[in-house]
This record gives structure tokens, sequence and C-alpha cells, in this order.
């Protein structure tokens, strides 16, 4: 049987896309992604204090157990945080800082009993800068403990992130069984600390100070520098542009170095802030993953990394645009596998 359904008159001036619900707009936008969109609730709870779009906002995650460490961070940045949570908690409405400067995403996941969520962390970043209310948005932990003022270091180097550059906040943790009661607030003071070695520059994937933001470099600095040595397990705290980068790569639990691999295969440049950084204990984990999770995923990354090579390689290949400044990062991270796509006649002998 055939039903015929009454359609309503669209206001003059607007789409009938409007009429959609949001739970289907997002499921057309995010088709491939795992996450189901009836599950989620955007803007469950709206920060009071509306940010500006020239101002920066913080995008993080959280599941229920790290509740507190976002009312740390917000009586911390004072600015607007979009984050998304795994489970209802009605401390939102109790906590000043957290109902003037929070804007709340809602996540609800099945969770087949087991008290910890594992995973879904990609798509709730994608989901934060896509709600973001500003211009530009800096993707920082929930977990930490001090932010300098990185509102001011966006406006400063705001043309940078509108060009499509991303810029780098160097991480400072202390070592291993280290008392993380009190911490430096002041680039001079974290120098000092550092030459104490009572912290060090917090590169995950690394030994302190070993990582590619380079304390050395930093440590003189006095404007942004490039990254030295870029690896494609970097993931550092970093600001970008909301719009016209790639988005998180959603088939990983958790891997927050293949947001800004794709950032920088496509020709975005990672420029470390001089006088900026963030304090964290050094004692989190690099990635939310099970045992299982953390074995299957170690080879598919190595696996995604070939992949985006031979994706931007076409892609600027087919553009025209290889031999540009545009496609330097994909000459230099994928010349092996550059070599291969030679031999097999997907790009030309020329490049």
């Amino acid at each position: 049987m055939n039903h015929l359904h009454k359609q309503h008159p669209v206001p003059e001036g607007l789409s009938s896309l409007n009429t959609l619900s949001y739970q289907l707009r997002l499921s057309k936008m995010f088709s491939k992604s795992l996450i189901r969109m009836d599950h989620l609730r955007p803007y469950w709870f709206t920060a009071s204090a509306a940010p500006t779009s020239d101002q920066l906002t913080i995008a993080t995650t959280l599941t229920m157990d790290e509740w507190p460490h976002l009312v740390r961070l917000a009586e911390i940045w004072q600015g607007a945080i979009i984050q998304h949570l795994n489970a209802i908690r009605r401390e939102y409405e109790t906590q000043a800082m957290l109902s003037r400067h929070v804007d709340l995403h809602l996540i609800v996941r099945p969770s087949n009993g087991d008290p910890v969520v594992h995973g879904g962390f990609q798509d709730s970043r994608n989901l934060a800068r896509l709600f973001s209310r500003t211009e530009n948005v800096a993707h920082v932990p929930v977990t930490t403990l001090w932010i300098s003022d990185l509102t001011t270091a966006a406006k400063t180097y705001s043309e940078r992130l509108q060009s499509g550059d991303v810029l780098i906040v160097p991480t400072f943790g202390f070592p291993k069984n280290a008392i993380t009661d009190e911490y430096p607030t002041t680039k001079s003071d974290i120098v000092e600390w550092v030459d104490d070695k009572r912290m060090g520059l917090l590169d995950y994937h690394w030994k302190l100070n070993d990582g590619p933001t380079s304390y050395d470099t930093w440590r003189d600095a006095v404007e942004p520098y490039l990254v030295p040595e870029y690896d494609y397990h970097y993931s550092p705290i970093y600001i970008a542009a909301r719009d016209d980068h790639p988005w998180c790569e959603e088939r990983f639990a958790d891997e927050p170095s293949a947001c800004l691999y794709s950032i920088y295969l496509n020709g975005a440049n990672l420029w470390v802030l001089p006088n900026d950084f963030v304090v964290r204990t050094g004692k989190e984990p690099e990635k939310k993953l099970s045992f299982e999770e953390s074995k299957l995923q170690v080879p598919m990354y190595k696996n995604y990394r070939i992949e985006q090579c031979v994706f931007y390689a076409r892609q600027f290949d087919q553009a025209g645009i290889f031999e540009t400044d545009r496609a330097k990062h994909v000459q230099q991270e994928c010349a092996k596998a550059l070599g291969s796509l030679r031999k097999e006649k997907i790009i030309g002998p020329n490049h």
C-alpha cells in the first residue's frame, strides 16, 4: 500500500532541510561513522556565556569517571569549552563554571555492563569540533593541570591559523613517582624546573624532552618555530581552525595522532608556540584502549599511514600540485610509499 504524506509548507527563505531532525541530518553527514546518531544529544546543556566567533574554544572528551577534571579545566580556562560525555550527570547545573563556560553534548553508548567505556573518542573529537561556536579550536585533554593564555596566542597568530597552519602547544609533565601538587605557571619557571629535572617536555610515545616538539629549541625560542622532526606518532595539544581541515579518522577507537597526521599530509605547517604551554601529570595513558584494542590498532595505524600517503599523493598528482609547497609533507613523510606508487605507475615517474 502506498501512503501519501502531507508536506507542510516551509517558511520563505528557509530550506526544507531545516525541517529534518538533527539525528537524521547527522546520520547523513556521518554515514560512515560507527556512532549511532540517535544516541547523540547535541547541546544537551549550553553555556550561558556565549563566545564571540574570534574567541578560542577548548574541545575535549571525557567519560564520567573524569568529571572532576572537567570542573578543574573549566576553572582554569574560563572560556568556551565544548565536550562530550558518555553518561548523564546532573552536577552541570550546580557548578557555576560549567554552566557558564561549557557546552555539553551527550553521547549514550551501550556498555554491556562494563563500567569502563572504551573507544569512540575519535568521533567524539570530530563532534566537539563540529559543534564549536568559535572559528578556532584548541584540542586539549580533560586531564590537564594548567593552561597558559591560548586565546591571546590564537589571536596573535590568527593569520597562520586561517591560512591552514596549526599551532602546537608544548606539554610539560613530571617524571615517574614525582609529586604533582605544585607546578610552574611561567616559561622562566618551567625552564628552571626542567633544568633541575623536576619536569620535562612531554611528547607521548617518547621519553621526557626527547619528542618532536624539541625542548632545546623551545627553551630559547621567541617566535613560533616549525616542528623540527615530525613523526606520525606525534599527538600534541594543538590549535587549528574549525573548518577546512581533515577530520579525525574514526576507524580507530582512540588514536589522536591520526587527527594531526592527515592535517599534516594535507599541507598544514606545524608551528610550536614559543611562550605558551600546558602542564599535565605525565601519568595519563597515551590512549584509552584495552589490551585487545591496542593490539588491533597498532598494525591498523601502520597501514593507515601508507594509505594516507597514497591518498594525498594521488590527490595532489591529479590536481597538478604535487611539485608545489602544498605537497612537501607528502614528499618528506611518504618517500618509501611513493617509490612503490611510481613502480605501480599510480603516479607519474617525475614525482
